[in-house]
């Protein structure tokens, strides 16, 4: 069940609920996590704790809906004692199933708390949004001592209404609402308040990211280990590689580039860590990884790591500590280990035997173990978050790669680590250390103090039902972009966008069309956040066959006969564009016409503007452009296509 035990006044979110989740324990052993939409339905950062014959856990959440689920024992549950239950469903990280459903709502048919998303500056411009119940307000207007600004509907959800105005300027300002209702015009206020600035570092905003997976990129020329697991579907790419083709990466216009793992590790992928202050050899070690840092300082180019802090390696020397020696261990509370030993003699024996690395993996896989682990993997041992010792471990990582020369860090399975955990080591790192996470849901729980941004899914989830699927028209996709931006504030400017990545099918095959593909690389590369583009995607790279979340890392074809030359043309004048454009970086999203499969908007910063239509439908359109583009009149866009027009 879930019971609210109040509100209280947020300054991130306006109004937060204190909200406990719980469920009758079959047994006082085991372990039980809450999982919902606010950690992508993932185990590890809501543990439950036991209180009486019930596993329960309490935290804050923005008002709404909420959908959510327990794992217990690693068993996913709905809630018996709550009967509203629906399919959540989504496509962004594949996830569909029967959940239940927390109704988090407060007093009042309208409301407005001075926070970071409901009034907040943005470089000389301030926001206010108004929450309004549905169908409680025709319309609201913006009352301040000097003016008055009528609000537009900016976006609704199933329980309520928002309207957004715009007030010049960013200090301290004294304002009301005048709110349309059955009974009449409704004042509402005042408020007396400063708007909330976005703490970011202001580098970010400029940046187009290129994401390698180092395995796949290319292998260069520079001395490395060469490998030695056999079945490990390694392709040898590494450090050098990459250091070798960074004028390719610079010719496309990239300026920040975020690696997939890079230290030691036993699989290509490198997401189970055996040792986290040391370069894979295999990619060329430390003099392949000071060589790159020199490299990208040449040409300006930004450097961001992929952090693996849900989990270690099986084969860390941590965990082998607790295999060996057991209870005795003095590292058994860095791991959540359920029993001991943690693996039996057989799993030792089928470990250590001369079997094929596949055939071993399988027979482990069908045996038991005492620990937690990464969706039940063996190789990937979940890490004790709780324990004070695995905190200064995660930010004496961090911070010793920052010192080395990297500018950020990418944080993997973020939603699966406690977001106290992650407030705490970013108040540890340097300001100027771009933050991001890979939280596949709703991310409100970390932003602001927790991470400068996340993994834009629910963005991406977007993308997929208009582009992909055809699930949703251009006014549902219009609304969703819309909602996304009240529940993100100004965090949506340092949201790290993309149309596929590592654990996706790539977007080209999604689509199956080159016209198609262009039309969503435009709008990412236009719309709001910071874009990123996965490498092949540049040249029309297309995935393995069979889908799934691996059939995006094929390995990077460097024939360039082989290279979709138009697709490599227009993703070169859209990065060229948005590194040049303050208006796509900075600037305000103005929605223009979003209908029949037409999306026509302005980004607009100061007095530069930048429109852009997309004509995602079969028929030619022609749209009235305002007057600043072109001297007016209107634009003719073909079937399946798009223009960018600055002015």
């Amino acid at each position: 069940m879930y019971k609210i035990f109040g509100f209280r006044d947020d300054g991130r979110f306006g109004r937060v609920a204190e909200v406990e989740f719980s469920i009758p324990a079959g047994s006082e052993e085991g372990y039980a996590y809450l999982l919902g939409n606010f950690n992508a339905f993932n185990e590890g950062s809501f543990r439950m704790m036991m209180e009486g014959r019930r596993w329960s856990v309490r935290l804050e959440l923005p008002e709404g809906l909420w959908y959510y689920g327990f794992s217990v024992d690693g068993e996913f549950l709905t809630d018996p004692e709550n009967p509203e239950k629906r399919v959540y469903r989504r496509p962004s990280y594949r996830f569909e199933r029967k959940v239940s459903v927390a109704r988090i709502i407060g007093d009042g048919d309208f409301f407005h708390g001075p926070s970071a998303t409901y009034l907040y500056s943005l470089w000389g411009r301030t926001h206010v949004i108004l929450r309004v119940r549905r169908g409680k307000a025709r319309g609201a207007v913006l009352r301040t001592e000097d003016r008055e600004i009528e609000m537009r509907l900016k976006a609704r959800d199933e329980f309520f209404e928002y309207f957004e105005g715009f007030l010049p300027g960013d200090g301290p300002v004294r304002y009301s609402f005048l709110v349309e209702s059955e009974g009449g015009t409704i004042e509402y206020g005042p408020f007396n308040a400063r708007p909330y600035k976005l703490e970011a570092p202001d580098w970010v905003f400029g940046r187009v990211f290129y994401q390698i997976m180092p395995d796949r990129f290319r292998r260069g020329h520079g001395p490395k280990e060469e490998n030695t697991i056999p079945g490990g579907n390694f392709h040898g790419g590494d450090l050098w590689g990459i250091i070798e083709k960074l004028d390719h990466l610079e010719n496309l216009g990239i300026n920040a580039l975020y690696l997939t793992p890079i230290f030691a590790s036993m699989t290509y992928h490198r997401y189970d860590i055996t040792d986290y202050f040391r370069v894979d050899e295999r990619l060329g070690g430390e003099a392949a990884f000071v060589k790159l840092i020199g490299e990208l300082r040449k040409r300006g180019i930004r450097l961001v790591l992929d952090g693996v802090f849900h989990h270690t390696s099986f084969f860390h020397p941590y965990f082998q500590d607790v295999v060996k020696k057991g209870e005795e261990s003095e590292y058994k509370g860095f791991y959540r280990i359920t029993g001991f030993p943690v693996v039996s003699r057989e799993f030792m024996e089928i470990l250590n035997s001369g079997l094929p690395l596949t055939e071993k993996y399988i027979k482990l896989k069908k045996l038991d173990w005492n620990y937690e682990s990464f969706y039940s993997v063996w190789l990937m041992p979940r890490l004790n978050h709780d324990n004070p010792e695995v905190r200064r471990f995660i930010g004496g990582v961090m911070r010793h790669w920052l010192e080395k020369g990297a500018d950020g860090w990418r944080l993997d399975v973020a939603h699966g680590v406690p977001p106290g955990l992650w407030r705490e080591v970013k108040e540890s790192l340097p300001g100027e250390a771009y933050l991001f996470g890979e939280v596949m849901d709703d991310a409100r729980p970390w932003l602001f103090d927790v991470f400068h941004g996340t993994m834009n899914y629910p963005l991406y989830d977007l993308i997929l039902r208009f582009f992909v699927e055809g699930s949703i028209d251009s006014g549902e996709f219009l609304n969703g972009l819309e909602l996304l931006s009240t529940h993100y504030g100004p965090t949506e400017y340092v949201m790290y966008n993309f149309l596929d990545n590592h654990d996706t099918e790539r977007f080209i095959d999604l689509v199956g069309d080159e016209e198609k593909y262009l039309c969503a690389l435009a709008f990412l590369m236009t719309y709001r956040g910071i874009p990123a583009i996965f490498y092949g995607d540049e040249i029309g790279l297309r995935g393995s066959t069979g889908g799934g979340m691996s059939s995006g890392r094929t390995p990077m074809e460097w024939d360039d006969e082989k290279w979709n030359r138009d697709v490599l043309k227009a993703t070169e004048e859209l990065v060229r564009l948005r590194r040049k454009s303050r208006a796509l970086q900075r600037g305000e999203f103005i929605p223009l016409s979003f209908e029949d499969g037409l999306l026509l908007y302005e980004r607009v910063y100061g007095d530069e503007g930048v429109l852009v239509g997309i004509n995602y439908s079969g028929e030619r359109r022609r749209v009235n452009i305002p007057w600043r583009y072109l001297s007016g009149g209107t634009l003719e866009l073909e079937p399946w296509s798009f223009a960018v027009l600055e002015g």
